[in-house]
């Protein structure tokens, strides 16, 4: 990859772990760690998008290179511990879409399958 885009990746995903780290803040009540679930969800489902449908692959893909501070920053906040089913949901979503298009991306897609 040329290092212009991978610098792209990085600022991007630098600014999307920005902007979860000022949704989450320093509180971890249920309104923030609940904008923090949603921003996850959608990124996680823009890369999977990125891997499915634009044949990107997932170490190329703004969206799923910043999954990795974007999960940090909700952990952080309190997820994955004791939150609500709700918020709890969303973020298990989330993660089951970045596994999916980590599956999707090694293989180009080709031979995956669960059953």
């Amino acid at each position: 990859m040329p290092p212009l885009n991978r610098f792209r990746q990085l600022v991007c995903a630098t600014a999307i772990a920005g902007l979860a780290t000022s949704i989450v803040g320093c509180g971890a009540d249920q309104t923030r760690l609940k904008s923090a679930a949603e921003l996850l969800s959608m990124t996680a489902d823009r890369c999977m998008q990125d891997v499915r449908d634009r044949q990107k692959s997932y170490e190329n893909s703004q969206n799923c290179v910043a999954l990795g501070p974007l999960a940090s920053a909700y952990i952080k906040a309190g997820g994955f511990t004791n939150e609500p089913a709700e918020i709890r949901l969303i973020a298990e979503t989330a993660r089951v879409y970045a596994w999916m298009a980590r599956a999707a991306s090694l293989p180009g897609g080709r031979g995956v399958s669960i059953w």
